[in-house]
């Protein structure tokens, strides 16, 4: 996201907020926007302006004074773009580009997966509240507490990055709106970070393309607030019920990739070639030594991965070749 003063620009949605609400604006006029925000305070001729948002087609100069005026209005300041005489324009406003969440770097979740018992009951799985809005907080929290459903609230990203939390198995009520952030961007941070939280998204203004990228990157469900509380307390029953499963997954994710951390690297190195089916002879000749040696080899894989079978060997190895980006420092 691109901070704008008080509004935040996605390019790659297309998409503008001003004080968390939405600004609907034309194509053309976005892309005058974005022309302008890529200049980085530079004056943009008009020429520029033509050839970026009316590309080989013959327009008017008047077209883009229309389109500029449609921006100032939309954003509710005439100074936001300066018009520089003889010259083109400028934004005049000051950009941050690629506004993160200073916490999203770091993982929640302050246990190993040696230190965690399997869950079997979706009873005990807390749902992460994250919603800016205290209303919002107040009320899922009563609704919550009335169901004798375990939960954490936060008013920011930052809070929840911020807390040291003792169990992959939680979900989340994630508001897609937040202060320094998107709901899609911690969705994104909780996808980088290997943590398996289902998430179901909340929001007072959605958008088509905006429901279908949240999805695409496995939300659970996407909510317009407000909603009805049986319908959310029933989504929560399947919501938290994933969230088992997941944490089941990741549990065991962990595991394998603690025990694929003592390996050394030759012998790494014939585990792939082992569950690629190769032979001892076969892989003796690949790593340039003996059939013997290789034997040891597979002998210490074997006991280093507590695997009792060449199948148990190759499902180990699908799970390190599959592990998400970021799983080793989760």
């Amino acid at each position: 996201m691109i901070r704008i003063g008080n509004a935040q620009v996605s390019l790659e949605r297309r998409e503008v907020f001003l004080d968390g609400k939405p600004i609907l604006l034309g194509g053309r006029a976005f892309e005058v926007l974005a022309t302008l925000i890529k200049a980085k305070g530079r004056v943009v001729g008009k020429d520029e302006l033509f050839s970026q948002v009316w590309a080989g087609t013959v327009v008017e100069d008047n077209n883009l004074q229309v389109q500029v005026s449609l921006l100032r209005k939309a954003f509710g300041d005439r100074g936001l773009i300066q018009t520089v005489p003889r010259r083109g324009y400028r934004l005049a406003a000051e950009i941050s580009f690629d506004v993160p969440c200073q916490a999203l770097g770091r993982s929640p979740l302050g246990v190993g997966a040696d230190a965690l018992e399997p869950l079997d009951d979706s009873a005990n799985v807390p749902v992460l509240v994250v919603d800016d809005d205290q209303s919002v907080r107040t009320a899922l929290g009563r609704l919550l507490r009335s169901q004798d459903i375990p939960h954490h609230l936060f008013a920011s990203a930052e809070a929840l990055f911020d807390t040291r939390l003792e169990t992959p198995y939680a979900c989340l009520l994630l508001d897609m709106h937040l202060p320094d952030t998107t709901g899609l961007e911690v969705q994104e941070t909780l996808r980088r970070l290997a943590l398996p939280w289902p998430i179901v998204f909340m929001t007072g203004f959605g958008t088509i393309p905006m429901t279908v990228q949240a999805m695409r990157a496995g939300a659970m469900e996407f909510l317009t607030k407000p909603f009805d509380e049986e319908q959310l307390l029933t989504l929560l029953q399947a919501v938290r019920a994933r969230a088992v499963a997941e944490g089941r997954k990741w549990r065991h994710a962990r595991q394998v990739e603690d025990k694929y951390q003592r390996l050394t690297q030759r012998e790494r190195q014939v585990f792939s070639l082992v569950v690629g089916g190769l032979s001892h002879k076969q892989i003796a000749k690949e790593i340039g030594t003996s059939e013997v040696t290789t034997k040891v080899h597979k002998k210490n894989i074997m006991n280093k991965m507590q695997s009792r079978s060449l199948l148990e060997l190759v499902a180990m190895h699908n799970v390190i070749g599959a592990r998400p980006e970021g799983l080793a420092g989760a």
